[in-house]
């Protein structure tokens, strides 16, 4: 019996499952390894995968993108990462 991402190519709905397993995989891996980053979504649209969320630095977002393509490398990726700002404030914050 044959497995793996194309065995499930011919039933109605296995495809949409083989997708939603490989971001949930892809969701484990940010989580796991050395990012430990619970805070992007990861879903797909169409054919589409779409990733949102903040990271802490540039190389923690290309981290991130790489993952996505060594877990999803047949299919575009669209990102929307966006960077959070960690400069330190150029003056005081008034209170009332």
């Amino acid at each position: 019996m044959a497995t793996g991402p194309d065995a499930a190519a011919g039933k109605p709905g296995a495809t949409a499952r083989n997708t939603e397993y490989r971001i949930a995989r892809l969701q484990e891996r940010l989580v796991g390894e050395e990012l430990a980053e619970l805070g992007m979504r990861i879903e797909a649209r169409g054919d589409t995968i779409h990733i949102t969320g903040t990271a802490p630095t540039a190389e923690e977002r290309e981290a991130i993108l790489r993952l996505a393509a060594e877990e999803l490398p047949d299919m575009p990726v669209r990102a929307d990462i966006a960077l959070a700002d960690a400069t330190a404030p150029d003056h005081s914050e008034e209170i009332s």
